[in-house]
């Protein structure tokens, strides 16, 4: 196989310690004793050295806390990570005072537009509503709070409705002392809320003494929705898209629908009703063609309104890893992130587009960046894991997937993936215990069809090829069919784990490190022709893809 070709390739020691900010002498420390990665081509008589921007920038990444340049400030940081010492902030859910419980997602919405517009400040720290909106109903004190969040503030506060108007108190916390720095009280009408969400992000960066920058000055200025009955809709569209199940996605359709007409063309909108509709796919009820086909009539409309809509760049990276399109999808998703830094679920996609393609290092990187804005997210557990699994290291993933079953012990998707990654470790009694589990009304999922594969596999009992699940169902992505290929690779079923390993590559699964040295069952199938072409193939596009 021909050399990897990637790109930032630093082509000698000069090179490489103009990118860490250091000397050639402190590079070579480095290499020495704290395992900064460094290559060597061999030639005749001599060796000349080189190493990848994006490998350095995961090994940084990993030792931002400890490592050797951590205290200093002029040493290059990957964009992805900000200095310990930034201002950081947590958001935590503002508490709703009014005699109407079924208003309480103003002040869900309100958290969320607050985090919003501080994300919009370059040098600020934003910890992601995921994790904020975890904490609510937290009886832990701020410095608890804070560690474990790693911020250096908390933002705390409520929103009382009253008739056509509100009242909104907010007091901003150093974590230290556990002290208020600031505080303040807003009132107003309803329409009034825009621009007190507006004023509290001005005043906390002023409080923080950080400065904006024009730019950023003009960005907070800037809303997707200006209208009070609009944003209502699109607050509890959000809270119900939360929810993850038909119902509640067919009223955030309705919802988001319903804002359309009342504020007419509106790429923000566009963006959030082809993603809803793309939950119907990703949640497993609706497979076919329907959701990817509305999804991509809004992007339409969405760049129609707005070409630079981040949530429109954001829907068109989801459309295209639905299609198999990972490096289509990579472009996306980067784009979206050059707009909206501190948004996780683009973070967690990215990550895994990069999981899948064999880009690990950049796969590494955005884990860390995930965490780093988003620390509470079951995504955290679950994509080292992954990572961990890709890297040929299965034995340390099996805590990751336990963890995320013990999160989500009614979810069949978390039953699946832990009886998956006990399957390839060989823990086989393991495998029946846990996937006799899910429940009855999820006994025809496809995670429990698919889980008995691993059982039947795991017994010596010959798998059932009959799904009761369309094929073009199981091919919505890479995921279905590689474990399909694995299950029947374990029972020894080769016609059946080639038919399905070469859907999940169509589907974008060209980890070809993984398929060529790290999977514990595919693997077993090298020197079998059909395999060692495929094998070839996914080496091609491997090397092809540009992180």
């Amino acid at each position: 196989m021909p050399a990897t070709s990637k790109p930032n390739r630093l082509n000698s020691w000069k090179a490489i310690a103009n990118y860490l900010g250091r000397s050639e002498r402190t590079a070579r420390r480095w290499e020495a004793e704290e395992g900064l990665p460094v290559h060597r081509q061999m030639h005749q008589t001599s060796a000349s050295v080189y190493a990848y921007a994006t490998e350095i920038d995961a090994w940084q990444i990993r030792n931002e806390s400890s490592g050797p340049m951590a205290p200093e400030s002029q040493v290059h940081v990957p964009a992805v990570l900000a200095s310990t010492e930034q201002a950081s902030i947590a958001v935590l859910p503002f508490s709703f005072v009014g005699s109407d419980p079924g208003d309480e997602y103003i002040a869900d919405g309100f958290t969320d537009e607050v985090i919003a517009d501080l994300s919009k400040v370059q040098s600020l720290r934003v910890i992601s509503r995921t994790s904020s909106m975890s904490l609510k109903g937290t009886t832990a004190d701020a410095p608890t709070l804070a560690r474990q969040l790693g911020v250096s503030h908390l933002l705390e506060g409520s929103v009382r409705r009253h008739d056509s108007g509100v009242r909104i108190s907010v007091r901003l916390i150093d974590a230290d002392s556990d002290r208020p720095t600031w505080a303040e009280k807003y009132a107003g009408s309803v329409d009034d809320v825009f621009d007190i969400q507006e004023r509290i992000a001005r005043e906390v960066t002023r409080a923080l003494e950080l400065h904006l920058t024009s730019e950023e000055d003009q960005r907070l200025t800037e809303r997707p929705i200006d209208s009070w009955p609009v944003w209502q809709s699109v607050v509890q569209a959000r809270q119900e898209s939360l929810r993850w199940n038909r119902e509640a996605i067919d009223n955030a359709v309705r919802l988001l629908s319903r804002s359309l007409t009342l504020a007419g063309d509106n790429a923000y909108l566009y963006a959030a009703l082809g993603r809803a509709h793309l939950q119907y796919r990703e949640t497993g009820m609706d497979l076919g063609p329907g959701p990817l086909e509305q999804a991509e009539l809004y992007v339409a409309r969405c760049f129609e309104t707005d070409p630079s809509c981040a949530a429109g760049l954001q829907l068109r990276g989801w459309l295209n890893y639905s299609r198999g399109q990972i490096q289509l999808a990579v472009r996306d998703l980067k784009a979206a992130l050059e707009i909206d830094r501190a948004d996780p679920d683009p973070i967690g996609l990215l990550c895994n587009c990069y999981l899948i393609s064999g880009q690990m290092p950049q796969a590494r990187a955005a884990i860390e960046r995930l965490r780093w804005v988003d620390p509470l997210t079951p995504l955290f557990n679950v994509l080292p894991a992954w990572a961990d699994t890709l890297e040929g290291n299965c034995a340390a993933a099996v805590e990751g997937y336990r963890k995320m079953l013990g999160r989500e012990p009614g979810s069949p998707m978390a039953r699946l993936f832990l009886v998956w990654i006990l399957a390839i470790n060989e823990r086989f009694t393991e495998v029946v215990e846990v996937a006799g589990g899910f429940a009855a009304s999820d006994a025809d999922s496809l995670p429990a069809q698919l889980s008995a594969q691993f059982v039947a596999a795991c017994q010596g009992v010959e798998a059932d090829t009959r799904i009761s699940v369309h094929e073009e169902a199981l091919a919505a992505n890479d995921l279905f069919p590689r474990m399909f290929a694995q299950a029947y690779a374990l029972a020894g079923n080769i016609e059946e784990a080639l038919r399905w390993l070469s859907t999940a590559v169509d589907r974008g699964f060209i980890n070809f490190p993984y398929l060529d040295q790290h999977d514990p069952i595919l693997t077993r199938l090298k020197g079998e022709p059909r395999y060692d072409r495929l094998l070839e193939e996914v080496g091609k596009r491997w090397q092809a893809f540009e992180p």
